[in-house]
């Protein structure tokens, strides 16, 4: 009998942003070291723990340059309203601040088993629906530039 083969996928993760979050202003709006930190803030989602995400200076130091730049960058989420703070984690550290937590607000909250305090209830539906609301910018379906295209 032959050995069944798994798809080359099936041992991959990978991230999800919607299209409406994307062509939002919201996600226009944003520099570049804030799309970095949205990037590595969804990465940590796996579709349980939508309320309990982190983003703490020792998981983003080799990603930043600086603390204030990763700071400048997650304060900009919040305002954009891309994450929302949902509580505060807990820690193993002595004399340890306990982490901030975040959702995403494409995605509903989900309940959180941690040792922590959750200011945010669990969620059915996502924290925010008004993306298309908020698209006063004209973004093409397909924003794929053809290369060589005349543009004169």
């Amino acid at each position: 009998m032959a050995k069944r083969r798994q798809s080359r996928s099936a041992h991959k993760r990978y991230i999800s942003i919607p299209h409406c979050v994307l062509d939002s202003t919201s996600y226009a709006d944003l520099n570049g070291s804030a799309i970095k930190l949205l990037t590595l803030i969804v990465r940590q989602w796996n579709g349980y723990n939508n309320g309990n995400l982190t983003c703490t200076w020792d998981q983003m130091k080799p990603y930043f340059g600086g603390q204030d730049t990763m700071r400048s960058a997650l304060k900009a989420l919040i305002k954009h309203r891309l994450i929302e703070v949902t509580g505060t984690g807990s820690t193993s550290r002595k004399g340890g601040l306990p982490p901030v937590l975040y959702a995403i607000t494409w995605e509903s909250v989900d309940e959180y088993r941690g040792q922590g305090q959750m200011t945010t209830k669990p969620t059915l539906s996502p924290i925010r629906n008004d993306w298309n609301k908020i698209n006063d910018h004209k973004i093409s379906k397909s924003p794929v530039l053809k290369i060589g295209a005349n543009t004169s």
